[in-house]
């Protein structure tokens, strides 16, 4: 047996589609030209055609032994560390867009306490807020600028 042409693959291919009831009208009519056309491939529909036949119409057994899956174990976190990782991924990324910095940017950020500076970027602190919220300070390595409130960073 040679090699099959792709028009054979593709035939034997809607062969099985047809058998199985799924086999579009326009397919259905593409496949019965090429099997007018070609004896290997309606061999091959009359043989597939009758395996699936005998195997459809033979009754149903039943093993003789339990067919038990291997049961996968998966690693379980339980549902309050993962709102709280949640939540720490928010905040993260909440204070550094509120401190203007993205990923990609040649420079680095500290969170240190506020008497200390960084070597490079902006210098993250915590400072305090109420209602349960975090507010951010943004100290810069960079020449001052005014903000509101006329508080300059440093």
């Amino acid at each position: 047996m040679g090699q099959l042409s792709s028009a054979c693959k593709l035939a034997r291919e809607h062969i099985s589609l047809h058998l199985d009831g799924e086999l579009s009208e326009f397919e259905q009519v593409a496949l019965d030209a090429h099997l007018q056309g070609c004896a290997r491939c309606r061999t091959y529909d009359a043989s597939v055609a009758e395996v699936s036949g005998r195997l459809r119409s033979a009754p149903l057994e039943q093993p003789q032994f339990p067919v038990v899956l291997p049961h996968r174990s998966r690693l379980r976190v339980p549902l309050r560390t993962a709102q709280v990782a949640a939540a720490a991924a928010v905040v993260a990324v909440v204070g550094f867009a509120v401190a203007d910095v993205t990923p990609g940017r040649d420079q680095s950020v500290f969170l240190t306490p506020g008497d200390t500076r960084a070597d490079r970027g902006p210098n993250l602190t915590l400072t305090k807020a109420a209602h349960a919220t975090i507010g951010f300070r943004v100290e810069r390595s960079t020449a001052p600028r005014p903000i509101r409130g006329g508080a300059k960073i440093i």
